[in-house]
């Protein structure tokens, strides 16, 4: 048997034990890093949040308060991060005393799930943006102290709420937070979280697009009539939207005779909920027969289940009573998100002698302008799609120098895109210094981006009146009611006037026309109230319409 034969590599690496040690070292590190590279493969590592946030929810999001201006989500659209790098650019330029405003949202939605969507947020966040630069950089709303501002994530559904406000009392003395501003949409997890932040910090909380008619009250009041004392918004309520209709219906030629009420009958979801009991009972006249027909929409859905294929089953069985009823005009009293389902249905089922339905639905129907259902059905000619609108870019006409609320929205609308004032050239701020916002004016077709810059003017307005600087919980709220009546704040919106219950008085809601390519156009100008707001009263004049 010959002797075995050795490798002569083997040979020469004990014969050098450098040689040695340095092949033993990175046969080592190939181990570890191939192991690692192995390991997190198989084993993800979760998200990591940054200070006033942790990781929660199903897919796994950052919630609470997001003092780092770091990413909600390992997956965030590259806007998104734009977004949080201007908040952090903005809280970094602020020098000596200041207060905070937190905008708080679902700012993680699900796709499939939620009923809002990324591209529905980034106006939110451009409006309380553009609130916090006029408020340091002119002299529309005071100058000192300075505003910082916070984004603040309630989780997909808002399911998060209670975490996110256990975070803002945490960090409210560390960052001198004065206010909560968004909400976001008017469901009972966003009433929770108002009650939560009345009770606990003492704080106003202003709702942007909150519109649900029972949002102020209270939720563990066993009565159902408490306020929620600190609540404030800067929307008209649903009731007043459904009124706003019916004046818009009311003036139609040919007379409106026949109208049906799709009514989503889903429970928690104070929007859908008051919608459509204000439209079954305030569409009803002597000359007009109302329709009512009822469906569901899913309250707890999991990613990726398909919340569009469970309403069109449910569409496609409505569409026999709703070809009985042959409505003049439809009231959709559903989300916006769930439009593209119930038009996509009507274009695609069986002809039944209506040529083209007329359908109108709330404000929450800015969240279909981006809807490929709503659009090609619009494009089809089958259907038309208006909604009354919470506002809209043009809504104030282009007359120069039109009224004192166009005015208004004019400096907003310089601020917002960094252009000059389109009536007078002009532009904002002769710091050039300061470096100017440049978003988008199509950002502003939802009129979401209007509602949010109002509500942070209400809070920053309020926060630069409260000499005390928060050792006095609950002041600013009163400064807040003193808003009122001839004692108005100019928003883009239309003047700032709060009721005692902390609705708007004297806010204009226009009837909004969605175009084929999701661009917007207002019809008309309606005012629930029954008298035009426009400017700021003469002396010994009422003030706003409800005084």
């Amino acid at each position: 048997m010959p002797p075995a034969v050795g490798n002569p590599r083997f040979g020469r690496l004990r014969r050098h034990p450098v040689l040695s040690l340095l092949a033993a070292l990175v046969i080592l590190t190939g181990l570890v890093f191939g192991g690692r590279w192995g390991y997190d493969r198989l084993f993800p590592p979760s998200l990591t949040c940054g200070t006033g946030m942790t990781a929660t929810g199903t897919p796994l999001a950052c919630a609470g308060v997001n003092i780092d201006s770091g990413p909600f989500t390992d997956h965030e659209p590259a806007r998104m991060r734009e977004l949080e790098h201007m908040v952090k650019s903005a809280n970094d330029a602020v020098k000596g005393p200041y207060t905070s405003v937190v905008l708080m949202l679902d700012l993680s939605p699900v796709s499939d799930v939620d009923t809002l969507t990324y591209d529905s947020l980034y106006p939110n966040i451009e409006g309380a943006l553009t609130a916090v630069w006029r408020a340091n950089n002119t002299a529309a709303y005071g100058s000192t102290p300075a505003i910082k501002l916070y984004l603040a994530n309630m989780g997909s559904q808002y399911a998060s709420w209670d975490h996110t406000v256990a975070e803002l009392k945490e960090q409210m003395s560390a960052e001198r937070i004065s206010a909560v501003v968004g909400l976001g949409q008017s469901t009972e997890q966003t009433r929770r979280a108002a009650a939560a932040i009345s009770a606990q910090l003492h704080i106003p909380v202003i709702g942007s697009t909150v519109t649900g008619d029972s949002m102020n009250l209270d939720p563990a009041d066993p009565t159902g009539k408490k306020q929620i004392v600190d609540m404030f918004r800067v929307s008209p309520t649903n009731a007043d939207s459904v009124v706003a209709a019916n004046q818009y219906v009311s003036n139609l030629k040919p007379a409106v005779t026949s109208l049906a009420v799709v009514a989503d009958s889903v429970t928690g979801d104070d929007y859908t909920q008051t919608l459509a009991e204000a439209a079954k009972t305030r569409f009803k006249t002597p000359n007009r027969t109302v329709t009512v027909l009822p469906y569901t929409s899913p309250s707890d859905l999991p990613a990726g289940s398909g919340r569009q294929d469970y309403l069109v089953q449910q569409f496609n069985l409505m569409h026999a009573n709703l070809c009985q009823a042959a409505p003049s005009v439809v009231y959709f009293a559903g989300r916006g998100r769930d439009l593209g389902a119930f038009v996509e249905n009507w274009v695609q089922g069986a002809p039944c002698g209506i040529p083209q339905l007329h359908i109108l639905a709330g404000d929450d129907a800015s969240e279909s302008i981006r809807d490929k259902g709503v659009l090609n059905g619009i494009a089809s000619g089958r259907v038309t799609v208006a909604y009354t609108a919470l506002a809209s870019p043009d809504e104030w006409g282009k007359d120069c120098p039109g009224s004192d609320a166009k005015h208004n929205y004019d400096q907003f609308w310089a601020a917002f895109t960094g252009r000059p004032d389109p009536c007078t050239g002009q532009p904002l701020t002769a710091d050039k210094e300061v470096a100017t916002l440049t978003f988008d004016p199509a950002d502003l077709g939802s009129g979401q981006a209007m509602l949010t810059h109002d509500a942070a003017v209400a809070a920053i307005s309020a926060g630069r009146r409260d000499a005390v600087g928060l050792k006095n919980p609950g002041l600013e709220t009163g400064i807040l009611h003193q808003f009122y009546c001839a004692q108005m704040l100019p928003g883009a919106s239309g003047w700032l006037s709060f009721r005692t219950d902390g609705t708007p008085a004297g806010k204009p809601t226009p009837v909004v026309q969605l175009g084929p390519d999701g661009s917007t156009r207002t019809i008309a100008l309606t005012w629930p109230d029954g008298t035009p707001n426009l400017s700021l009263p003469q002396r010994g004049g009422k003030g706003a319409p409800g005084c």
